[in-house]
């Protein structure tokens, strides 16, 4: 089997293990798993070309229940040309190659390219951004505008797919044949949470949200559903927060959140048995950000046997579509603190929503990679001029 070059220049230094960066090990480990020959490749950015990543850097892309060390493929003068280069990675700004240069890069070699393709969110919600909005957006605009022009783009979700088409219809002014819809997993590891033990009614509810620390994800409608909800005297819940500061105003809310007298609590980061174990010990979770081009936090707690308040809309529609989530509105703090009150409130409505998640097929990592195999094999062989 002819191996495959696989993109992990961001994910091997980023200390963090965010929403793409599990995507980027994910799949990995499940390629490899599969029998796909995987070698792993950074961006050199003195000589401008691909480069394997070192010792160290494996190291840490093994973390969090990345791919072993030893699992990776090397190239050598003995291995079959790979056919292609798969970028599940956002390879986007001033600092990173465009897809012409990597592909320049991988000369003489016939190299196709097809990509990962997570969300328009940059472009759709550049206010998110602050003062960097506009070059956020142009950034992100451009990234999407070169996916026109690879060999095949896989789009996490019917939303994604739906977005990049549109943009590229609307840009280039032909149908996007090349997308395909790749929906990621919604298992999480060989272990899955025990079913909810029901505690004493006198015992505070345990809510969990996992999420970056960023305006998107809208942890300030969240905590002043929850501010309001405790100042009407429903005050039997403690909220646990994980995620990296990516913004520091949103820690500053915490921190006031905090002072005011909210139960809460929060850990920047976490490990992977840490984070099982705040599953195991919550009775729901919430997830209130305002858009997604996937949505793992509740697709993660649901396998988790957790109901998950979360929005009705657009990808995380697709994921609450299954069952198990109390879906809202997040535009609106008053429809998301109605959606924890009857959580809260209302054991029967828990118990029912717990009944749902039962009921539902949780996607593997395994499925993901079968099915994208299955579409690169169905591609005819790229041309010997491809990577020109």
């Amino acid at each position: 089997m002819r191996p495959i070059l696989y993109y992990v220049d961001h994910t091997c230094r980023f200390p963090h293990n965010s929403g793409i960066q599990r995507c980027v090990r994910s799949i990995a480990r499940a390629l490899i798993h599969a029998g796909q020959p995987l070698i792993p490749v950074i961006w050199n950015r003195n000589s401008q070309r691909l480069a394997e990543p070192g010792p160290a850097a494996l190291k840490h892309l093994a973390a969090w229940n990345g791919p072993e060390v030893t699992s990776w493929s090397r190239w050598t003068t003995e291995t079959p040309p790979p056919q292609w280069l798969l970028v599940t990675e956002l390879v986007r700004g001033a600092n990173n190659p465009s897809r012409e240069a990597l592909l320049k890069a991988c000369r003489p070699l016939p190299l196709a390219d097809a990509w990962l393709f997570h969300d328009a969110i940059p472009l759709r919600q550049s206010q998110l951004y602050g003062p960097a909005a506009q070059r956020v957006a142009a950034e992100h605009g451009a990234f999407m505008h070169q996916l026109g022009q690879a060999r095949v783009v896989f789009c996490n979700s019917q939303q994604s797919h739906h977005e990049l088409s549109d943009f590229l219809e609307q840009n280039g002014g032909k149908p996007a044949s090349h997308l395909h819809t790749l929906v990621l997993a919604e298992r999480f590891g060989a272990e899955r949470s025990a079913p909810i033990t029901r505690k004493p009614a006198s015992a505070p509810l345990e809510l969990l949200c996992v999420s970056t620390l960023e305006p998107r994800k809208n942890h300030a409608g969240l905590l002043k559903a929850l501010a309001w909800l405790h100042s009407q005297g429903v005050r039997h819940w403690r909220l646990t927060l994980v995620g990296w500061p990516a913004e520091p105003a949103i820690q500053r809310l915490l921190d006031r959140s905090l002072q005011r007298g909210l139960p809460l609590r929060w850990f920047d980061r976490v490990t992977d048995a840490q984070l099982l174990a705040l599953y195991e010990h919550c009775d729901f979770t919430v997830f209130p950000s305002l858009e997604e081009g996937f949505g793992l936090p509740v697709a993660e707690s649901l396998w988790h046997r957790r109901p998950c308040v979360c929005s009705g809309s657009g990808a995380l529609g697709e994921r609450a579509a299954g069952g198990g989530c109390e879906t809202v509105d997040p535009q609106q703090w008053p429809s998301l603190a109605a959606g924890l009150m009857r959580l809260l409130t209302d054991p029967q409505r828990r118990g029912q929503l717990e009944h749902e998640l039962e009921q539902r097929h949780f996607r593997s990592w395994s499925d993901v990679a079968q099915e994208l195999l299955h579409r690169l094999k169905q591609l005819e062989p790229p041309p010997p001029n491809a990577g020109q």
